[in-house]
């Protein structure tokens, strides 16, 4: 253990990072003239060596060198390890005592049974000599009967209380043995030395920074559309597991996260060469598994309800104050937050903010027989939204879950905003036929496919459908579009039409469109 004096330096502030995050200490010390040294004990094993940086400052004082130690102590644990032996002892003593409460009633079962048997065979004698009759010999059968159910009860009653008494001694059996088996372990701790040379006895004031890893936050958003208004509100959940709990102090969350590649990506030359013919496989078939969407995120549960008072005034949401930090962002949030580093999330507000949203419904009717309510929005915020879960409400009513990607300060993007039951999407395969006559070895494959819209909203609803056809992979099989009805608004060269409907309340509209496949005979089409 470095030789100095204790520097009591409590954590200051905390920038958050997406991989981690920077403390920062503040502690004052007395410094005599000459060197000195101030040690801060009892940091997290976990402290990046190469990112402590100490500043000190104070009249005719100078830093002259700072060292990061790590070392093992053992943690007696002894205060809880006490408490926790008392408890376990007083958890044995209420079973013993339930135990010696049993062993009373049974020597009292036995007492009476031993009287019973006593009691019948004298009143049996007294009633053969005619000193006593048979209501005599009823009354004593049922006090004996009496106090023999009595006794039962109250070992009933016992044996339930023994059982709790004896769970409650397990429980404190097992948080006793955790409690003996860390205070015999060695913990790892850091601590970070600064040798101060003054020229006269002086106060130094002595600032600790350093990064640790085991924290991270995320963004969890909230989107509220009312009309064409989109109100975004920007949280932020922070979790930490890095040895030390954080009090209520000023907090920051860094959008600055590594990249790929610790130094700057370099193009190596791009060969390309003649085929190889690939060996054969012994197998006859291989294989081929189907992507499957990752499942949907965990649906968050409601914030609240308004209440009867909701033509009060909203409270105003405190919001994080945004900065530069060089290639990102930092969020400086308004309010103190306390964060135990048991790894439980901590949820604090960056900000919320009104963007104007461009609303229209999307329908791909070969993916899913539904119209998404679709906002183009333009973050006209300053914040960068980075990505993360977002809470769907239409006004107050949640309705569903979508996700944001990385969004830029003034760049434009789009949401899923939840389904629209009130737009009715359906597509049906209307014909496929394959000419039986074949022509110049080629056989042709005639498909037709139509896709229905209805608007079932009170209002004019502009739907835009998407629907393709395929591909061809080889030079020797055509797809050809025929026609369509109504013409598309948008081909694209792999396939992908796009139709743009602008449907009254009540209207219904009709796609039609039509494609052949023409392939050698001898080709068998696969993927249609």
């Amino acid at each position: 253990m470095a030789e100095g004096v204790g520097l009591d330096a409590p954590i200051a502030a905390v920038t958050v990072f997406t991989d981690g995050a920077r403390v920062q200490r503040r502690g004052t010390v007395s410094v005599q003239p000459g060197l000195q040294t101030v040690v801060i004990y009892d940091l997290p094993a976990s402290v990046d060596p190469a990112s402590v940086r100490v500043a000190a400052r104070g009249r005719d004082l100078a830093l002259l060198n700072v060292e990061v130690h790590r070392r093992y102590r053992v943690d007696p644990l002894r205060e809880e390890t006490a408490r926790l032996r008392s408890e376990a002892d007083k958890c044995r003593d209420a079973v013993q005592a339930l135990d010696d409460e049993d062993t009373a009633e049974q020597a009292r079962l036995d007492f009476l049974g031993h009287l019973s048997e006593a009691a019948a065979t004298a009143l049996a004698r007294a009633v053969s000599f005619g000193r006593a009759d048979d209501g005599q010999l009823a009354r004593m059968a049922g006090r004996l009967s009496d106090d023999t159910a009595a006794a039962l009860g109250r070992r009933r009653e016992i044996s339930a209380r023994r059982r709790a008494a004896q769970r409650e001694l397990e429980a404190a059996e097992q948080r006793l043995a955790t409690a003996e088996k860390r205070a015999g372990h060695a913990v790892a701790a850091a601590e970070v030395s600064a040798t101060l040379e003054a020229s006269a006895a002086t106060r130094a004031e002595v600032e600790l920074s350093y990064h640790v890893p085991g924290a991270s936050w995320r963004p969890l958003y909230d989107l509220a559309l009312d009309g064409e208004r989109l109100t975004v509100s920007y949280l932020a959940e922070v979790t930490q597991q890095t040895g030390e709990d954080w009090p209520a102090v000023e907090l920051a969350l860094s959008t600055t996260r590594r990249g790929l590649h610790q130094t700057l990506p370099e193009l190596d030359p791009w060969y390309i060469g003649r085929a190889q013919p690939v060996p054969r496989p012994l197998a006859m078939g291989l294989a081929r598994a189907a992507a499957a969407p990752g499942p949907a995120a965990a649906m968050f549960a409601r914030a609240g309800a308004a209440g009867p008072d909701a033509e009060l005034p909203e409270a105003a949401p405190l919001a994080a104050e945004p900065a530069e930090s060089g290639a990102g962002l930092l969020y400086r949030v308004q309010r103190p937050l306390a964060v135990p580093a048991d790894g439980g999330p901590r949820k604090t507000m960056i900000d919320r903010f009104a963007l104007d949203a461009a609303l229209d419904h999307l329908a791909v009717p070969a993916l899913a027989p539904e119209a998404y309510v679709r906002a183009t929005v333009t973050n006209t915020s300053s914040l960068l939204l980075l990505p993360g879960p977002a809470r769907v409400f239409h006004d107050t009513q949640f309705v569903g879950e979508t996700s944001l990607e990385t969004v830029a300060a003034g760049e434009e993007f789009e949401l899923q905003l939840g389904v629209d039951d009130q737009v009715r999407v359906e597509r049906e395969l209307r014909r496929r036929n394959t000419a039986k006559a074949v022509l110049g070895g080629t056989r042709t494959i005639d498909v037709v496919y139509e896709i229905t819209v209805e608007n079932h909203r009170p209002d004019r609803t502009r739907v835009s459908v998407h629907d393709h056809i395929p591909v061809s992979a080889d030079g020797d099989i055509k797809v050809r579009l025929r026609e369509t009805s109504p013409d598309p608004a948008e081909q694209t060269d792999l396939g992908e039409l796009t139709w743009e409907l602008a449907l009254d309340a009540g209207q219904t509209a009709t796609i039609r469109h039509r494609f052949t496949v023409e392939h050698p005979a001898q080709v068998t089409v696969a993927g249609l």
